[in-house]
C-alpha cells in the first residue's frame, strides 16, 4: 500500500508539470514589448539577421532571411606621404603676402626652428592675416595634411587660430585650427581634400572671432603642406543600407569638400540617403548682390545655388533621395534678411512683421520652386523649421527668443507660416519635418510635442527630426527609448538626423565602449519599428568620418562616427551593424 501510495503522488506531480509546461506555451508571445528593466539584454544578437515580416511582428522564423556577418576586422592602410610646400622663412625671401589691412615681414630671433619667422601686423579684422597662393601646387580632389607654428605676445590669454583655404576667391575652407596661448609657441595641425571644382586655391591664417581684441599681431614658422594618398582596403564589410532595408533608411550628411570623389564610392555602398550638411541653408543660398540690385527684391529676397550644385548633381547621378536642410533657422541666416534695404549696418532697423512674413513666403517659394524644377524627385524631405525651441530662454511655449530675428520679428507664429509655405509651395509627396536637439529632454520634449500636435491638427507636417547629437555616457538608452515613444503617440513619422557620438578619447577601450553604446541604441531602434512601437523610418549620422565632424576642435580631435580618417572601418561600424561579437557592457 506505502508503495502505491509514493506512486500516485509521484504520478500527480508529474501531471501537474505537464500542465503547468503547456500552459506556459500557450501564453508565449503574447507581449510585443520589451520590459523596462530587460529592454536591451534579452534581445537575440545572433549572427543572422532576422528580418521579421513586413508587418514588423514576429514569424517565428519563417520569414527569416539569413545574413552572414563576416568576422569583425578593420582593413589595411598603407600611406604615402609627400612634402608639397615648405616655408621655414630662412631664406629672406617668402612668397606670402598680407591680407586685407594686414602687413607682413621678416623678423629674427623670433623664430620656433632657425632664425627667421613671418611677423603680421596692422590687422583690423579678424579675417587679415598672412596669404599664399598656391593654386599651382594643390591639387583639385586630393587630401591635405597641413603644419605650422603659431605664436603671440601681447592680447588675450589665448585665442584660436584657423588654417584656412580660399577656393575660387569666393568660398572658404577651414584647414586646421589650434588654440593658442599667449607666447608659447604652438603646433597647428589640419587636414583637407581640396573640392573637386577648385581652380585658384589660396592658404591663409585668421584669428577665429570677429572681436577686436583678437586682432592681434603674431608669428608663423615651419608651415608645411604634405600630399597624403591612402591606399585603404576595408575588406568584406557589411552594407549598413542593406542589413536595415526592411525597418528605415539609412543616410550621411556631408558638405561639398568632404564629398569628393574618393568618398563617394563609400557613401553609395553604405547608404540610402544622405543630407546636405551646410549648402543648403540660408547663408549659402541667398544672393545678397542680386537681392539688393532692385527694389523689386525688397520683399522677394533672391537665391543661388552655385555653391549646392556639386552635391545636387552626385544625389541626381547617385540616385540617393536628399533630405533638404534646412528651410529656416536662427542660425546661419544672415542679419541682413531680417533688416530695412537689406542692410549689413550693424545697429540697421529691423523690417516689419508684415514685411518679414513676404520675405518669408518668397525664400521658401523661390528656394523649393528652383529645385523641384531643376531636380525633380531628388528632395524627398524638408526640415521646415530647425531648433526653435529653447527652454532657457523663458518664452509661453518655451520658443527661442534671444537668438532667432524669426521670432522677435514675427513671433511664435513664424513656425505655423513657415509650414503653411512650405506646404503651399512643396511637391505633395515632399514630407515636411520639424528638427531639434536634446528631444529626450523632458521638459523640451513636451514644448516639441504640444508645437507639432498644432501643426498636425492643421494639416502641415509629416514628422519630427530628432538630432540625436548624444556622449559616450549620455543621455540613457532608456531615455532615448522613452521619448522616441513618446513622440510616436503623435502618430507621424520619426527620422533620427544627425546621429553621432561625442568622444575625444581614441583609446580601444573607448572605441569598445562607442561600439558596446551603438549596438544597444540600434538593437531599441530596430525594436520599435520592428514591433510598430514607433514609425521610425530613417536614421542619418552626421558625417561619414571622423576628421570632418563638426565635434572637432581646436587641438582636440573628435572620434563621433562610424569611419576613421582613411574610411576604414571603426568598432563603432560593428556595432551598429548589432555584430554578436560587439558585448553590451
Amino acid at each position: 500500500m506505502t508503495r502505491i501510495r509514493h506512486l500516485n503522488i509521484r504520478l500527480f506531480i508529474m501531471i501537474l508539470f505537464l500542465l503547468s509546461f503547456l500552459a506556459g506555451c500557450n501564453n508565449s508571445g503574447s507581449s510585443n514589448a520589451l520590459k523596462p528593466e530587460d529592454k536591451i539584454d534579452n534581445v537575440d544578437t545572433k549572427t543572422e539577421v532576422d528580418k521579421g515580416d513586413h508587418d514588423g511582428n514576429e514569424n517565428n522564423g519563417s520569414n527569416k532571411e539569413e545574413t552572414l556577418l563576416p568576422e569583425i576586422h578593420y582593413g589595411n592602410v598603407q600611406i604615402d606621404q609627400k612634402i608639397v610646400f615648405h616655408e621655414g622663412f630662412e631664406s629672406g625671401d617668402s612668397d606670402f603676402y598680407g591680407r586685407g589691412t594686414a602687413e607682413i615681414e621678416m623678423v629674427s630671433g623670433k623664430a620656433y626652428e632657425g632664425s627667421n619667422a613671418l611677423l603680421t601686423s596692422g590687422r583690423t579684422d579678424f579675417w587679415n592675416g598672412p596669404i599664399v597662393d598656391l593654386t599651382n601646387i594643390l591639387e583639385p580632389n586630393s587630401n591635405y595634411v597641413v603644419k605650422a607654428y603659431i605664436m603671440y605676445e601681447d592680447g588675450p590669454d589665448s585665442i584660436q587660430m584657423d588654417c584656412m583655404l580660399e577656393k575660387n576667391e569666393s568660398h572658404y575652407l577651414k584647414f586646421g585650427s589650434a588654440l593658442v596661448e599667449k607666447g608659447v609657441w604652438t603646433e597647428l595641425n589640419g587636414r583637407l581634400i581640396v573640392p573637386e571644382d577648385t581652380k585658384t586655391v589660396k592658404l591663409y591664417f585668421e584669428t577665429n572671432t570677429e572681436s577686436e581684441k583678437n586682432c592681434v599681431d603674431f608669428y608663423i614658422d615651419g608651415v608645411e603642406l604634405v600630399k597624403e594618398t591612402a591606399h585603404a582596403v576595408r575588406g568584406d564589410i557589411p552594407s549598413l543600407k542593406e542589413i536595415y532595408k526592411d525597418y528605415f533608411t539609412i543616410g550621411f550628411a556631408t558638405t561639398v569638400y568632404e564629398a569628393s570623389e574618393s568618398r563617394q564610392g563609400l557613401m553609395t555602398e553604405q547608404f540610402s540617403s544622405f543630407t546636405i550638411g551646410n549648402e543648403l541653408k540660408p547663408d549659402s543660398l541667398l544672393d545678397y548682390e542680386k537681392s539688393i540690385s532692385d527694389p523689386k527684391y525688397d520683399d522677394n529676397p533672391q537665391v543661388t545655388f552655385k555653391n549646392v550644385e556639386y552635391l545636387l548633381e552626385f544625389a541626381k547621378k547617385a540616385n540617393l533621395p536628399l533630405r533638404g536642410h534646412t528651410l529656416v533657422w536662427h542660425s546661419q541666416t544672415p542679419r541682413w534678411l531680417f533688416t530695412e534695404g537689406y542692410s549689413k549696418g550693424e545697429n540697421a532697423p529691423l523690417v516689419s512683421k508684415e514685411l518679414m512674413l513676404k520675405r518669408l513666403e518668397n525664400y521658401i517659394k523661390n528656394v523649393l520652386s528652383y529645385l523641384q524644377t531643376n531636380y525633380p524627385g531628388v528632395i524627398y524631405c524638408w526640415d521646415v523649421v530647425n531648433e526653435a525651441i529653447e527652454v532657457g530662454d523663458g518664452e509661453p511655449g518655451f520658443y527661442r527668443s534671444k537668438e532667432s530675428y524669426w521670432y522677435q520679428i514675427i513671433g511664435p507664429e513664424f513656425v505655423e507660416k513657415a509650414f503653411e509655405y512650405a506646404r503651399k509651395y512643396a511637391d505633395p509627396e515632399v514630407k515636411l519635418f520639424y528638427n531639434d536637439y536634446n528631444t529626450e529632454q523632458v521638459i523640451k520634449m513636451n514644448a516639441i510635442i504640444d508645437l507639432v500636435q498644432d501643426l498636425k491638427s492643421k494639416g502641415l507636417i509629416d514628422g519630427i527630426g530628432l538630432q540625436s547629437h548624444i556622449g559616450i555616457d549620455s543621455p540613457s538608452i532608456a531615455d532615448i527609448e522613452n521619448s522616441i515613444r513618446k513622440y510616436a503617440e503623435l502618430g507621424l513619422e520619426i527620422h533620427i538626423t544627425e546621429l553621432d557620438m561625442y568622444l575625444t578619447d581614441n583609446s580601444e577601450e573607448a572605441f569598445a565602449k562607442q561600439a558596446s553604446r551603438y549596438k544597444r541604441l540600434f538593437l531599441v531602434l530596430q525594436h520599435l519599428k520592428k514591433q510598430n512601437l514607433a514609425n521610425i523610418t530613417n536614421v542619418t549620422f552626421w558625417g561619414l568620418s571622423d576628421e570632418t565632424s563638426w565635434l572637432n576642435k581646436p587641438s582636440v580631435p573628435n572620434y563621433p562616427l562610424l569611419f576613421d580618417k582613411y574610411l576604414i572601418q571603426k568598432p563603432a561600424f560593428w556595432g551598429v551593424v548589432m555584430h554578436p561579437d560587439i558585448p553590451l557592457n
